[in-house]
């Protein structure tokens, strides 16, 4: 592009060159987003496994903040 422009590539061209270059690197996440949006069942399993694997992590934390704070769960105490 350095080239181009000392060559006297004008903006409109660079504009161009600009926007040809981010549509061909955008251009396979823009495929995938449209599968994704015609196909709403596969999406929507996708979105329940990352909620699960949310779970799983957020659990593993809430329970070391817990610990850590000398939070019992409720299953555990002793009601008199």
């Amino acid at each position: 592009m350095r080239a181009q422009f000392a060559a006297g590539i004008g903006w409109g061209d660079a504009k161009q060159a600009l926007f040809e270059k981010i549509n061909t690197e955008i251009a396979p996440f823009r495929a995938r987003y449209e599968h994704l949006m015609a196909n709403p069942k596969e999406l929507e399993e996708i979105l329940q496994m990352g909620a699960e694997k949310a779970r799983r992590h957020s659990r593993k934390q809430l329970d070391k903040a817990r610990r850590a704070i000398g939070i019992r769960p409720l299953a555990k105490l002793k009601i008199i």
